[in-house]
Parts: structure tokens; C-alpha cells; sequence
């Protein structure tokens, strides 16, 4: 199964691949629209071009963003932790990588590396505000110091899934020792900060005596339904971590089949009834090594006599584990979600052991009383 879209790929520096999603163009419209009028207010004379600095503007931001997001991305590899990608997004972005393994020390300064890259450049655009000249580069300047000031500090807020949150999910860690528990206390905070941001646009204004900006209840309604979405997950995560004490790496290690490209997909698939162990099947020579080996991923309704050559699909990189290690439920959880890979293969030094897929873990995390 192929991962799923994450927006138009930009590159991978320092091999971090990075994309700009399809919902970052609505940050773009909702900037340029939202900036332009206050652009022409302080500069009357420029007319249209308002439009033209804040596009600038925008575009300005997702830099600083990005250089959030990588700080987080280079630190947590740093690490140990298998980075998967950056997004930039509607909100700003996020970095994919494999939390669970991270201490919670380290978990620490990677949230808090990507608010200090916002604190630094806003530091150093203030440093040379004296050496820019008037108009729309002094402005532009301008927007430049605030907008990073505003992000440093407003991620620290401690609530998830702003970084304060991911701090206060590893001091909780810390003291603790369970990182459901930090995943709960700080995925409750952050709704708790969801609803603030939202009150906080809608009741400041009208305190002062004025309307609220239908614009800006709107943008916060967004923001608020986003910090809810990220607070919700942290505390499935915390639940669901719970879940993951009570299941075996053992219990969700599924058997392997490799079948000739030639096979026809009714003879490949696993017939209706056959018990809970029913093999994984992958797309290959069995006498070849792993690496070359295809994921069967027919589409739903596809015909019984297709070559299953026609129906697979690359695995991504980083799909084979060493079963040495016998990495625990919550590391291969991260790890699936970091490659984007459905199926997992652990390998030893005598042959490849078995296939974890992601049905299985969800069947056993079900089992072992998860629900949602």
C-alpha cells in the first residue's frame, strides 16, 4: 500500500524530504487578503502591490516555519529517531518522525530547538531593522520580527500539540516514568488551550467595547479546531499507550508468503475463513533478498485473474527491522508511521522472522480493550 499524499514534495535537504501540502495556498489566500488592506493603509500610495507584499509576507512565514520545523527535524535525528518528513500546512506545519525513541530529555530539546529558531531569527531581524531601508522592505522587516516573536512564544504555551505541550509531556514523562500519562496531562491542557485561543479572539474585543472581526473569529475557529484536533490525538496516544502495555510485539507477528509475480491474484490472496494467521503476501522471488521483494496492494474489485505483478507496490525505505532488537509495539508503531509503511518485515541473522502489519495491530490493540 503506498503511502498516503502529503502535497507537492519542495526537496530533501539534509535528506529530510519536505512538502508543501495542498492546504498551505489557503494560508497564502487568507494572509494576502487579511494583510493587503493593512499594507495600503500604511503605505497609501502603493496602490494593488499591497497584494504583492503580502504574498511576499506569506511566503517570508513559511520560511520561518520551515526553519521550526527542520530545527525540530535535525535535533530529533540527532537523537536516534528516524525523521519521515516536514509538511507545510494550513496551520503553520509539522515534522513526522519516531518519537518513541526519544528520553524524555531528549524528547525536551527537540520540541523546544524549533521555538528558539523562531526566538534567533526574530533576534536577528531585530538586529538589522536599523539597516533597512523605508517602505515595503522596512515592513516587510517588520512583519518578519513579530511573526517569529509571536510563534516563539505562542508554541510554548504548554499544550498539545504546540512544543510547551510536547515539554510538558516529557517533564510528566520524567517524573512519572509513564509516557501515556505525560501524553494525557498534556493532550488535556491543549484543549484546555484550544478553547482559550478561541474565547481570547471572540470575548477581548467585546470587553473593549467593539465587535469581534468576523475574519479573525473565523481564522481563530480554525486554529482552535486545530490545537482540539492535536490535544484529541495526544490523548488517544496516551490511551492508547496503555493499550500497548497489556499487547506482546509477539501477539501481532503475522507469517509470510512470497509468491512469483506470475501468480494470479485468486490464487495469491488468502481464501474466506482461513484462521487469525493467515500469512502476509508479498510480491517476489522467495530465494531473493527482502529488499526486492513487491507489497501485494490490489485495489478493491480487481479481477481474481491478474498477474499480482500488476497489483504491487514498492515498499518504502526503512520496511525491514532487525527482530534482534525485538523493538517493543510503540516503536514499530512510530516506525510504520515515520516510512509510511503498512507491513513491516522483522529480519534476523537466520532469515526474515515474520511480517507486522497495521490491521493486526489494531486488532490486538482492540483485543486489549482500545476502542476509537
Amino acid at each position: 500500500m503506498s503511502a498516503a499524499p502529503h502535497g507537492v514534495r519542495l526537496g530533501a535537504p539534509f535528506g529530510v524530504p519536505v512538502h508543501l501540502a495542498s492546504s498551505w495556498p489557503v494560508f497564502a489566500v487568507f494572509m494576502v487578503l487579511y494583510f493587503g488592506p493593512q499594507v495600503q493603509r500604511v503605505l497609501p500610495g502603493i496602490g494593488a502591490g499591497a497584494y504583492f507584499v503580502a504574498v511576499a509576507y506569506a511566503v517570508l512565514l513559511a520560511t520561518s516555519v520551515l526553519a521550526h520545523e527542520a530545527a525540530h527535524a535535525l535535533v530529533a535525528r540527532a537523537g536516534g529517531a528516524r525523521v519521515g518528513r516536514i509538511v507545510l500546512d494550513l496551520f503553520g506545519g509539522h515534522t513526522v518522525y519516531e518519537a518513541g525513541r526519544l528520553t524524555p530529555g531528549q524528547s525536551a530539546l527537540v520540541a523546544v530547538v524549533g521555538p528558539v529558531a523562531n526566538g534567533i531569527l526574530a533576534a536577528l531581524g531585530w538586529a538589522v531593522l536599523p539597516l533597512v531601508p523605508d517602505g515595503v522592505p522596512f515592513l516587510l522587516a517588520v512583519a518578519f520580527v513579530w511573526s517569529n516573536a509571536v510563534v516563539a512564544v505562542f508554541n510554548l504555551v504548554p499544550g498539545h500539540p504546540l512544543d510547551g505541550g510536547h515539554l510538558l509531556d516529557a517533564l510528566v514523562w520524567r517524573v512519572s516514568g509513564r509516557r501515556d500519562l505525560g501524553l494525557l496531562v498534556s493532550g488535556w491542557s491543549g484543549r484546555i488551550v484550544a478553547l482559550a485561543v478561541v474565547a481570547w479572539f471572540v470575548l477581548a474585543p467585546l470587553s473593549a467595547g467593539s465587535r469581534p472581526s468576523l475574519v479573525l473569529v473565523a481564522w481563530a475557529g480554525l486554529v482552535g479546531a486545530m490545537l482540539w484536533a492535536g490535544a484529541s490525538q495526544a490523548v488517544r496516544a496516551g490511551r492508547r499507550l496503555r493499550a500497548y502495555a497489556r499487547v506482546d510485539t509477539r501477539d501481532v507477528v503475522a507469517p509470510l508468503r512470497v509468491v512469483p509475480g506470475d501468480t494470479l491474484l485468486g490464487d495469491a490472496l488468502p481464501s474466506v475463513g482461513e484462521e487469525a494467521t493467515t500469512p502476509v503476501v508479498l510480491v517476489g522471488d522467495p530465494a531473493a533478498p527482502a529488499e526486492t521483494w513487491f507489497l501485494l496492494d490490489p485495489p478493491p474489485g480487481c479481477p481474481a485473474d491478474v498477474p499480482v505483478s500488476a497489483v504491487a507496490a514498492r515498499a518504502p525505505a526503512g520496511w525491514i527491522l532487525d527482530a534482534a532488537t525485538r523493538p517493543p509495539l510503540p516503536d514499530l508503531v512510530d516506525h510504520m508511521h515515520a516510512t509510511g509503511a503498512p507491513v513491516l518485515l522483522l529480519r534476523s541473522s537466520v532469515g526474515v522472522e515474520g511480517a507486522v502489519t497495521a490491521a493486526a495491530v489494531q486488532d490486538a490493540l482492540t483485543r486489549a480493550g482500545l476502542h476509537g
